[in-house]
């Protein structure tokens, strides 16, 4: 609970102007004046700031006489000094003040008015006390003194090296008749004899010490409690002994010891006054910790604090220095050979230098740099001094003395260590002298505000908002924050007003509020609270009101008032102050409560606040608030703990809670908010006092204990429905954490009907205790997590001689999931109903899966790794209860891969065999899990079992779209090594728990001749021989192993993959280099194998999805899995690839791609066509409007889908009856540019070539009639609310961008189908051109014919249906009609040729003289003189098979040419509206 921050300060306490060494350092009471003492001097400083106040140096002629000085001790009132001489003498020195009191710093301006001081922050407000010190007396008695201790106020006990102790008083120190006679005369006042006690070694005081105190033997250290009534020694033989009066007076007659059991090698001992703990450190780096048992008085052992099974052994060295914290939180140790740790108050380890980075030229076994000779805390706790060693070399000394210098050590607590009440909260709050570290979680407006507000973005999509509709912009009553606390590690910062910590350092006592936005403060006076919100400090007006009263008893909120213990210096008395946080600090607003004594604790329950008072009575009162300002109290009862404790200041903390140590049911006039039990933490004891239920008076004789060794507790109150609600938790240091739950009974048994309940006579709660590896600050109980801090160091140079070498101590906070602690003790405890309902209430956690993994992780290694036999095996239980739960194999799959591959066989033999595993896992659909379950069975399986199901598992994630699980399975098939198929596992280890454990063969002699001794001769194995020679007869020899066929792509399945097994055999003869070249060829022969078994299952998957018309999966497997689509689907032209319905295919791109659909369902009277106008009629128009409607062409830089064309090669030639058939089909280009017949409108097109002339999102095209009698069917107007545009621009942005590029695959695989399809889709005509002047190109009638056809019905079906695709059908009938016009040609030109066999029925690449040709063609070719071909000059490569002087293609062109000049007017009415 104590944390080391920043860099350790180098601090100079010498005498001014020298370089000495610093022999001991020691606080006075109020820990505001530092004492430091060298070997002739001693000066007192003031604590905050670290000023020296004033120094006194001793002459010569004293040291010869009574020797350097040793240690000293401050007279609690502060005015006195003692010194302890190397010779045994005792300096006694007189502190005077200022009368005047005024401080020593003069604070004066200069006159200079731009130098003038105009900000608090420049004014020391402290006023340090000029002090002067004067040597007094100097008490040398008969007898060396050895040491001293303080006792009471008035008191000092003296030892000496004759085994006295003398208890004599400040009074008599300095009484001015002391000389040579007076010391012999205080030798003989009120001495006690050692030798003349007894010393008991049990706590039952019936076994004296046998032998008694040696000659020699005399007290070394003491150090006195007067809680403890008596005093920790040790003696110069090392033995260390536990001295106690039965009275306050020290008197022989009522006194005696007792020896600590088993300890001959004490070196140091320092006493905790709170916890009334003993604590003595040995000779081997160990330190023992006792306890006082209250019935005999003697010494029972509490815990050992040890590093030595982290460290080399005797690296440390004997311990040299003990020293407890003010509060007895922490004890600090050090030792002889260097580093110190921090421990808690019940042995658990806080810190440790050893694990500090002092940089790699550091060895902190030999050379640790903190060789701390004493210590010593200063204000609360904040500060640490040490004297450390210095190097020799590092200054230059007279002598060889060793030269310690300062270090001090800052410090952060735990609010808990001086404010128990705050561990009902949730947050995390560490208090400096002067700051404040916070972490919760994240910022609060966060928090509170930042589920309210959406603000704009560039998305179209709307914000998220997780809020209800109630929500308003004020702060939520209840905000649920314990998961943002459980994950956040940002420390927040907050550093006092210098306003207030001038003159009210350091920081006392800390709280927040629940909701985590208000701080309070209360410092030496006064008090002083922030709004996290507003970032702001709300201070007294009044600065005298400020200094009236002193906060000593706890500082708490509750509903918005700061509830506080506090004394009144005006009125001088002692009271419970209420003041509201909304208005401002003054008294005026204030409540008071009067009590009897100083308040030591407070706590609050609900709306009951307890306190308890230093005359040890227990009040609650009742709070009622009234409104924002004021409150009501009532005091409800009182109850007096005086016989529960020694002194009220023993008890840590106190509580007053529901809680009860049965399950009976509640009266109906006790309600759930009122307070039954007190439970009080006396000295590390839990003592738990309940209400009578007879009688409402609470009686603390009536008190039962529930634990000891206890540092800090909790209360589950704050949980409502849950089964770990009425839960006490405990933290024992090294004992580790405690909780005190309540046994649930199963549903079917009613609590209330103690007659018809099983005779089972079980407790009605349990204690379970489990071990933690951090410190607890915060248990967040909605997330089964602790939250606590550890200390991080990092190292800035390395340089010796900077300031910074030394490490820079950091803040980490921790967290640990302790849900599987308590699940693994109560199904240890065959509770597993109340273990199942704890786990069913935390199911909803995200790390609730990583819980059960923890759990079986812990047992299985724990039984796994144990030597001793376990009859009565956890394992089994712990699967059973993960059995109940969906994330049983998830569970099992991920602890064995965090496990060693050893306790495999332990584990499947009782979870269950991996394969049984792997089928659940996918009958449950969890591929990732079956996945995960492949590892195991490639250690634990040949690898045959192992591929054969990754194949299946890679078959079923394809089918559910795992595209990343898919690929790591195919990774995982090409990285099984062909050679292991067969061969059985090697790394399968059984573990001892099921076979013993076998021998190697490094351990036993192989020799045959070893066992023919023992057991007899016997037959002789065969010997295996080192050649490789074939054992096959001869006419077997001649048999040559067969290639591997290659499985038909449309026969194989996936059956035929996982049954596929290969073999080899070695030849009958050749060399070794022979043998090898045959085994590469063999492997490299597996390994294609293996490829083309991945690979078919692929293309299976792949044309599943094409023959479904799920392209948006193809697309995405192609991405995933590195599937070459282009490749793959030109051999896919004549079977997948090829659609024989065009309508069904868009149908089914709209359901998979959720369009709306493509049928208009509301028509109007501007939609529809005329009733008179259908297909037919279209047709026979547009065969006469043909002649004058010329069609456009795009950009020649850009395509009209968006996409340039990547390089196109040849592709891969596609089977046909077994006939490899090249491909002669020309490529579709993004160049491509379609022709035109009219000579004006190819200028027109000329003149807007720029303006990107494309059919993409056509809502209509105008008419073109030659005479009025033909219907405007052309002329359709789509423009209105059935049709808009939002209706024909179906596709978002986003898969728009998707198909196209699905498109621009199909065009370069040469697929003609789905590329028209697509181009439809996208509502892109001038695509459908490219692919049709392709195709016309191409010179395929037969793919011509095909779709033709298929365009033809799509239009039909347009109009039959009324589609939202009869506007882009009817602007593609230009198309349609140069595809019949070429067909009929071909059919003239090529009356017997024109087979469908003999054609090409894929688009391909044409010759590069057929390429070259056209476009020479094209260049020379001018557009006035067209032959009748359509659109495409290719006459150079067509030769003499085309007659340019055929009539009828002479009576076409006269016919076009007398159309076109009909129509020349309206060239524009004509042309297409562009989008």
């Amino acid at each position: 609970m104590y944390f080391t921050v920043g860099w350790p300060k180098v601090l100079s306490l010498d005498f001014p102007g020298e370089n000495s060494s610093i022999n001991h350092i020691c606080c006075d009471a109020v820990k505001i004046l530092v004492a430091a003492i060298g070997d002739n001097f001693i000066g007192i400083w003031y604590a905050n700031p670290l000023i020296p106040i004033v120094f006194y140096r001793r002459n010569e002629e004293s040291i010869a006489q009574v020797g350097t000085n040793k240690t000293i001790i401050w007279k609690p009132d502060s005015r006195q000094l003692a010194i302890l001489t190397s010779l045994g003498v005792l300096i006694l020195y007189h502190i005077e003040f200022d009368a005047d009191g005024n401080g020593i710093l003069a604070q004066i301006d200069p006159p200079t008015s731009n130098l003038k001081r105009d900000s608090a922050e420049l004014f020391i407000k402290e006023n340090i006390p000029k002090l002067s010190l004067r040597e007094q007396s100097s008490i040398k008695l008969d007898a060396p003194i050895t040491t001293i201790c303080c006792i009471s106020l008035t008191e000092l006990l003296i030892a000496t090296d004759q085994c006295d102790l003398l208890r004599v008083q400040w009074t008599d120190l300095d009484a001015d008749t002391v000389g040579e006679s007076g010391e012999l005369a205080l030798a003989l006042h009120a001495s006690i004899n050692l030798r003349n006690i007894p010393f008991y070694v049990n706590r039952n005081c019936n076994l004296k010490s046998i032998p008694p105190l040696g000659d020699n033997s005399y007290v070394a250290a003491l150090e006195y409690s007067p809680f403890i009534g008596g005093c920790a020694a040790i003696f110069s033989d090392n033995r260390a002994a536990f001295l106690i009066a039965m009275h306050l007076r020290f008197e022989p007659q009522n006194m005696h010891g007792f020896w600590v059991p088993d300890v001959e090698d004490a070196t140091v001992c320092s006493v905790n006054h709170k916890f009334r703990l003993l604590a003595y450190g040995r000779k081997n780096s160990d330190v023992v910790v006792y306890a006082i048992e209250d019935t005999t008085g003697g010494l029972e052992f509490s815990h050992r604090l040890s590093l030595n099974s982290s460290v080399i052994p005797g690296s440390l060295g004997e311990v040299r220095e003990l020293k407890w914290s003010p509060d007895g939180c922490v004890l600090v140790v050090a030792w002889e050979k260097g580093g110190i740790s921090l421990w808690s108050t019940f042995g658990s380890l806080l810190m440790s230098s050893l694990s500090w980075d002092f940089g790699l030229h550091v060895d902190l076994m030999h050379h640790n740099p903190l060789q701390v000779g004493k210590l010593e805390w200063s204000t609360e706790g904040y500060h640490l001094f040490m004297t450390c060693k210095k190097k020799l070399g590092e200054s230059c000394t007279e002598n060889n003395n060793d030269i310690y210098k300062v270090l001090q050590l800052n410090f952060v607590k735990s609010t808990l260590s001086m404010n128990p009440c705050m561990a009902s909260h949730s947050h995390l709050l560490l208090q400096g002298d002067d700051t404040l570290y916070i972490n919760q979680g994240d910022n609060l407006e966060k928090i509170y505000f930042g589920n309210k507000f959406s603000f704009p973005n560039n998305s179209s999509e709307a914000t998220k908002v997780d809020c209800n509709l109630d929500d308003s912009i004020d702060v939520k009553k209840s905000v649920d924050i314990s998961s943002i606390l459980s994950e956040s590690k940002l420390w927040n910062m907050i550093q006092l007003p210098l306003t207030y910590a001038s003159s009210n350092w350091p920081v006392r006592y800390s709280a927040i509020n629940a909701e985590g936005t208000h701080l309070a403060v209360a410092g030496r006076t006064g008090l002083a609270h922030y709004s996290m919100l507003t970032k702001k400090w709300k201070l007294f007006g009044n600065e005298s009101q400020e200094k009236d009263f002193v906060v000593s008893g706890g500082l708490i909120w509750w509903k918005g008032f700061i509830v506080m213990g506090c004394y009144s210096l005006l009125d001088r008395t002692d009271e419970i102050r209420c003041y509201p946080e909304e208005c401002k600090l003054d008294n005026q607003y204030g409540n008071k409560i009067q009590v009897r004594a100083p308040v030591i604790s407070l706590n609050m329950f609900r709306d009951q606040l307890i306190a308890l008072t230093a005359d040890g009575i227990v009040s609650l009162f009742e709070l009622k608030k009234l409104d924002a300002y004021s409150l009501s109290v009532n005091c409800a009862y009182e109850v007096d703990v005086k016989s529960i404790c020694i002194h009220p200041a023993c008890i840590v903390s106190l509580t007053v809670t529901n809680l009860r140590n049965d399950l009976t049911a509640k009266t109906a006039s006790t309600s759930s908010d009122t307070a039954e039990t007190i439970i009080v933490n006396v000295c590390g004891r839990i003592l738990m006092i309940q209400r009578d239920s007879r009688n409402s008076v609470i009686n603390s004789l009536m008190a039962s204990c529930l634990a000891s060794c206890v540092e800090c507790f909790w209360l589950s109150n704050a949980l409502e429905k849950s089964p770990m609600r009425d839960c006490l938790w405990l933290y024992s240091g090294a004992h580790g954490m405690r909780v005190w739950l309540p046994i649930l009974p199963p549903s079917n048994e009613k609590i209330h009907e103690a007659p018809h309940r099983l005779h089972t006579f079980m407790s009605k709660r349990i204690m379970l205790s489990f071990p933690l590896k951090l410190y607890p600050l915060v248990i967040l109980f909605d997330n089964v997590i602790v939250l606590g801090v550890e200390n991080e160091t990092t190292l800035y140079t390395s340089e010796a001689s900077s300031h910074f070498a030394l490490p820079f101590c950091l803040l980490e906070r921790k967290s640990q999931v302790y849900l599987h602690k308590i699940l693994r003790q109560l199904i240890k405890r065959n509770l597993g109903y109340s273990a199942w309902e704890i786990a069913k209430s935390c199911r909803s956690l995200p790390y609730f899966p990583h819980s059960l993994e923890l759990l079986l992780h812990e047992v299985l290694e724990e039984e796994a790794l144990s030597k001793d036999p376990i009859p009565d095996a956890l394992l089994p239980s712990i699967l059973d209860f993960i059995r109940e739960f969906p994330v049983y194999l998830q569970t099992i799959v991920q602890c064995a891969r965090k496990t060693e591959i050893a306790l495999w066989p332990y584990l499947f033999s009782m979870a269950g065999k991996p394969k049984d595993l792997f089928q659940q896992c996918l009958q449950s659909e969890e591929l990732e899990t079956a996945a995960s379950f492949l590892i195991i069975l490639q250690n634990l399986e040949p690898s045959i079992i192992s591929k054969q199901y990754a194949t299946l598992l890679l078959d079923i994630a394809l089918q559910n779209r795992k595209w990343e699980l898919a690929k790591d399975l195919i990774r995982f098939l090409k990285a099984i090594d062909p050679n292991e198929i067969d061969s059985p596992r090697s790394s399968m280890v059984v573990n001892m728990k099921i076979a013993p454990p076998s021998q190697t063969q490094s351990q036993v002699n192989q020799n045959a001749e070893v066992f023919n001794m023992i057991l007899g001769p016997i037959a002789r194995e065969r010997s295996f021989s080192t050649t490789v020679t074939s054992n096959l007869p001869k006419e077997k020899k001649d048999k040559q192993t067969l290639p591997t066929n290659s499985l038909n792509s449309n026969t194989s399945t996936l059956t035929g993959a996982l049954n596929e097994t290969s073999a080899s055999s070695l030849p009958s003869n050749g060399g070794a280099a022979v043998v090898r070249r045959k085994m590469e060829r063999s492997n490299s022969t597996r390994d294609r194998k293996e490829i083309f078994c991945i690979e078919t299952i692929l293309q299976n998957h792949a044309r599943k999805l094409l023959q479904n018309h799920k392209l948006i999966e193809l697309g995405y497997m192609s991405a995933f899995l590195d599937f070459h689509l282009v490749t793959w689907l030109s051999q896919e032209i004549d079977r997948s690839a090829k659609l024989d319905d065009y309508v069904e295919a868009l149908n089914c791109l709209h359901e998979e791609l959720k369009l709306p659909p493509a049928l208009l369902h509301t028509t109007s009277e501007d939609t529809e066509l005329s009733l008179g106008t259908d297909y037919t009629q279209l047709k026979k128009h547009f065969a006469i409007d043909n002649q004058h409607s010329l069609l456009l062409r795009p950009s020649s830089h850009t395509s009209e889908s968006g996409y340039f064309s990547l390089a196109l090669m040849d592709t891969p030639t596609s089977m046909n009856n077994g006939n490899t058939i090249q491909n002669n089909i020309t490529a579709i280009k993004e160049h491509e540019e379609l022709r035109y017949k009219s000579a004006q409108m190819n200028e027109f097109v000329k003149s807007r070539s720029n303006s990107q002339i494309s059919f993409d999102h056509i809502r209509c095209r105008p008419s073109i009639a030659l005479q009025d009698e033909v219907p405007n069917i052309y002329s359709v107007n789509f423009d209105n609310a059935s049709t808009n545009e939002n209706n024909l621009r179906i596709l978002p942005e986003k898969l728009s961008i998707k198909i196209r590029y699905l498109l621009q695959l199909f065009i370069e695989a040469n697929c003609i189908d789905y590329a028209l399809v697509l181009s439809i889709l996208l509502h892109d005509a001038a695509s459908v051109g490219r692919i049709v002047n392709v195709m016309i190109r191409s010179e395929s009638v037969a793919i011509c014919q095909r779709i033709d056809a298929a365009l033809k019905r799509l239009t039909q079906w347009s109009f039959d249906r009324d589609s939202i695709y009869r506007p882009f059908m009817i602007s593609l009938q230009p198309h349609i009609y140069h595809l019949d016009q070429y067909i009929i040609s071909a059919a003239i030109k090529f009356p017997m040729h024109h087979n469908v066999e003999d054609t090409d029925l894929s688009l391909g690449v044409l010759p590069e003289n057929k390429v070259d040709g056209s476009n020479n063609m094209a260049q020379t070719t001018h557009t006035g003189n067209i032959s009748s071909d359509w659109g495409l000059e290719n006459q150079a490569s067509e030769g003499s098979a085309i007659d340019p002087g055929d009539a009828s293609n002479k009576a076409g062109n006269s016919n076009f040419r007398r159309l076109s000049r009909e129509q020349s007017g309206r060239t524009e009415a004509g042309a297409c509206r562009i989008m």
